[in-house]
């Protein structure tokens, strides 16, 4: 007999998951990956798939839900005067762990009331139900489960267990227990040592998802409200679906759970798309998860690099595997009858444009929690941008994966679109070198011809592809990609024609043409959080709400969706849990949050005695001592550095392009920030020996106080608000104070005097001429401009690989903002840190070109040599703002 989709929770451990029924029956479950092999497969074949069942011998009710803020399942049976709670998770297994013995699912139940039996029926089928395994008798209630070269342990501690019988690779146990008597039942991935006693690791685990789930970084931690305990939800089952060696996220926890019942769109999604990649990112970024983002981040880098742009499929294994060949496994009937089931998906060989914009966004959202993009990955971004100028004008599959294509889809030309303007975004933010300007005729191009082509002005809407009047709830996407304001007549035209054309019985449809599959589907609960999105930026927030409420209606009895809903039948399809809805759940709850500003927290404007401080140049320490200081060493200040950028990224807000330092002022995280700077204190500079170490250091602590400065004065734009801003802030290290002035123009300049007073910073007497550099580096000047608009692509600076660093800041500040050719009036203008501090660069203007040639792409190297005699240098005005990371330059 089959369960409902509904009827099931899901645990796990961070490498694969199991689905719980709320009778007490795990139906599903692959070991000892989420994308392996099944061992229970009862959802996919009733009779033969396997599970394992733990419920009351007789007649029972029960009610499942999870402990607060976790993903330990709670199964309350009720019998006829006795009572019991199940509880259901998987041990989470701590990066590093060696023991196999950790991966296993623990099973504890507890008489609550009265005196009651259970019946434990363990029916393993690996290998998608391929093989019948051998069961034995491994000493006092414990048995081992063999299958090939695997072997599983089930461990049952409980004084009154007894065997029934082992049938046909089949085992059932009797529990029978009072109140307040309990059982402990594993199921071990491996073997057990004779004798050796399984914890319950039940407080430990609770803890570690409490504490996961309530730790995060930003705004938006303070105002959820009543969407807390379903973002939340989404959040842990999200996390559920993360594999932890590599940060990839799967698309699903099941593989072939049908979107039309008895028909054939039954897919694999095990695995991880690229595509999923911006969404998800949106969604962690907007709640605070940064941890997660940074893991996933690093498994996208990683594939980046594997396989290179132009070998780049759309999805692959959570492990970072490309091979997903799709098969059919004939012997298992499916869900309620829905065959085939498949394993693998040869969606991974389709061409599907709109993966460059998805990579592109995804790298935007790097660089803006980042601040920072690997200079390394940039030929990879810049070859996307390449691909998508080259692929635009073909069709391809797109989005939904289509099995009739390719056709001129209208999204991938618009994720084109989005691939040449986040790269130029993120060029122009970092330096990186790039044809911007032909990005830009490009972009424009690929506009154009969108407007032109995807626009039926007829229907008032966008189409699903050229030529065609079908519509595509895709198209919601396209003002939440920036391709058009919100408010543009043609995409409010598209969202009423997706609205009143592709909705039924509240839930949108994907599309409704022919995609080459039989049967129908189901409405798709992300299309319905897109049109959520969609509503709340038009300013419509009461219509928002009121579809976010019908959605969650798709939800079950534990606040998890599925992929699709049949709005008939009120009954879940489609794979499950499902990423993407989650994930669409969290971004909706945010554009609504968004257009509320009574949730927003406010600016408190500075008080008159603020103002009059500001005013008076009086000397500011940053980095007052406590007693609870941690130890200062050499890496202090890289930590400093790391710490603050991190916070930086999480009080970003992508849609202003600045950063809300109010907030961050606030926030617990820049405590721990100013407990870390109080360390300082106790650190000795004079411990710095080489030219490598000194430069690291003090480039580190410059960047960090400017911004320091920046939360402290609550600077709204530019630091000449603040009377003598350089020379009044400061760090005291080492009992010493030091304002970025006495770093830059004492230690980094080897007390040079500064470029508008004639002293030197440092007298004869002063101690801190002891910790000069020994030879003067003009790159320090590069890498001493981190502002949020203007910060080179370094985390921090290290001392291992300074000299790399200080080239990598020279390349961003020239092609960023150092350096403009105007070869029509043969004039080269520069930055005026240029004429600030000529003397560093050379003694002539000649000298000074010439300095700025290694750092120059060689085309305009070319042209610089070929026109030095004639150049003229005009200087180019200086960006004081410190809070404009959006802003092209």
């Amino acid at each position: 007999m089959y369960r409902s989709i509904a009827d099931y929770g899901v645990i796990g451990d961070l490498h694969t998951v199991a689905l719980v029924s709320k009778e007490g029956s795990i139906d599903y479950c692959s070991l000892p990956r989420l994308d392996s092999p099944t061992l229970f497969a009862a959802l996919l074949d009733d009779e033969k798939g396997g599970f394992f069942s733990l419920q009351p011998s007789g007649p029972f009710t029960s009610h499942q839900e999870y402990i607060s803020n976790t993903n330990i399942l709670s199964c309350r049976f009720t019998t006829d005067g006795a009572e019991a709670l199940l509880y259901d998770f998987m041990p989470v297994k701590q990066p590093g762990a060696h023991s196999e013995t950790q991966q296993r699912i623990h099973r504890c139940l507890r008489v609550v009331r009265g005196d009651m039996a259970f019946t434990l029926t363990l029916m393993a089928r690996p290998d998608f139900a391929r093989v019948v395994p051998e069961i034995a008798p491994a000493g006092e209630n414990r048995y081992t489960i063999r299958y090939g070269r695997r072997t599983l342990t089930l461990s049952v501690v409980c004084s009154r267990c007894s065997l029934i019988g082992i049938t046909s690779g089949t085992l059932t146990l009797e529990l029978r227990f009072a109140a307040p008597g309990e059982a402990h039942i594993d199921l071990l991935f491996g073997s057990v040592k004779s004798g050796e006693a399984l914890p319950c690791p039940f407080e430990e685990n609770m803890l570690f998802w409490q504490e996961w789930v309530n730790h995060c970084l930003g705004e938006r931690c303070a105002y959820l409200g009543e969407f807390m305990p379903m973002i939340n939800r989404s959040l842990l089952a999200l996390k559920l679906l993360t594999f932890q060696p590599t940060g990839a996220i799967a698309a699903a926890a099941t593989t072939s759970l049908p979107e039309t019942l008895g028909g054939e769109r039954n897919w694999d999604y095990r695995f991880s798309w690229l595509r999923d990649s911006s969404f998800t990112l949106k969604a962690l970024f907007t709640v605070g998860h940064i941890n997660e983002a940074d893991a996933y981040l690093r498994w996208l880098q990683l594939t980046y690099r594997k396989y290179g742009s132009r070998n780049l499929q759309i999805m692959y294994t959570l492990q970072g595997k490309e091979r997903l060949r799709e098969k059919t496994l004939g012997h298992l009937k499916g869900y309620r009858n829905s065959q085939p089931v498949r394993i693998g998906n040869d969606a991974h060989r389709q061409n599907q444009w709109d993966i460059y914009g998805e990579v592109m966004e995804s790298a935007l959202r790097l660089s803006d929690y980042a601040g920072k993009i690997d200079e390394e990955l940039w030929p990879f971004f810049s070859n996307i941008c390449e691909l998508a100028i080259e692929n635009w004008q073909k069709p391809d599959d797109g989005i939904w994966e289509v099995r009739n294509g390719p056709h001129h889809f209208v999204y991938s030309k618009v994720m084109c679109w989005v691939a040449l303007d986040r790269g130029i975004t993120i060029a122009r933010r970092f330096g990186f070198d790039a044809p911007v300007e032909r990005w830009k005729e490009e972009r424009d191009r690929i506009r154009n011809d969108i407007l032109e082509k995807g626009y039926n002005p007829a229907l008032n809407s966008f189409v699903q592809k050229y030529g065609s009047t079908d519509l595509d709830a895709s198209l919601l996407l396209l003002p939440l990609a920036g391709f058009l304001p919100v408010d543009d007549k043609r995409v409010q035209g598209t969202i009423e024609a997706c609205r009143n054309g592709l909705m039924e019985n509240g839930f949108l449809l994907r599309y409704r043409s022919e995609d080459g599959l039989k049967g129908e589907e189901g409405g798709f609960v992300l299309c319905n959080f897109w049109l959520v999105e969609s509503l709340a930026l038009s300013g419509k927030s009461d219509e928002a709400r009121e579809l976010l409420q019908r959605t969650l209606t798709a939800s079950n009895h534990l606040g998890l969706f599925s992929e699709e809903f049949d709005t008939k039948k009120l009954e879940m399809l489609g794979n499950f849990p499902q990423a993407f809805s989650h994930i669409g759940y969290i971004n909706a709850v945010s554009a609504i949050l968004g257009k509320h500003p009574e949730l927003q927290k406010a600016v408190t404007m500075p008080s008159w005695g603020d103002r009059l401080r500001n005013l008076l140049p009086i000397q500011v320490t940053l980095n007052k001592r406590a007693e609870s200081d941690p130890e200062s060493g050499i890496e202090t200040g890289a930590r400093l550095k790391q710490a603050l950028g991190r916070l930086q990224g999480a009080f970003f807000n992508a849609e202003r392009g600045v950063i809300n330092y109010a907030a961050l002022k606030q926030s617990g995280e820049f405590l721990h920030y100013l407990r870390l700077a109080g360390s300082l204190n106790s650190f000795k500079p004079e411990t710095l020996k080489s030219d490598e170490e000194k430069k690291a250091f003090w480039i580190n602590i410059y960047n960090i106080l400017i911004i320091h400065g920046v939360i402290e004065f609550n600077i709204q734009s530019s630091v000449l608000e603040i009377v003598n801003f350089f020379g009044r802030i400061g760090y005291t290290i080492g009992g010493i104070f030091f304002s970025p002035d006495d770093i830059e123009h004492g230690i980094l300049r080897i007390n040079r005097p500064h470029p508008f007073f004639p002293n030197k910073p440092f007298l004869e007497s002063d101690p801190r001429k002891a910790l000069m550099l020994e030879q003067f580096d003009p790159r320090i000047h590069f890498a001493l401009v981190c502002a949020a608009s203007s910060c080179p692509p370094v985390e921090f600076y290290d001392a291992a690989i300074i000299d790399r660093q200080l080239d990598m800041a020279a390349r961003s500040f020239i092609n960023r903002q150092g350096m403009e050719i105007d070869r029509k009036h043969n004039t080269l203008r520069l930055s005026p840190v240029f004429d600030w501090y000529s003397g560093d660069f050379g003694r002539t203007r000649r000298e000074i070109i010439l300095s700025l040639l290694p750092w120059v792409g060689e085309e305009q190297k070319g042209w610089i040599e070929e026109h030095l005699s004639s150049l003229h240098v005009r200087y180019l005005p200086y960006n004081w703002n410190l809070n404009s990371a959006l802003q092209e330059h």
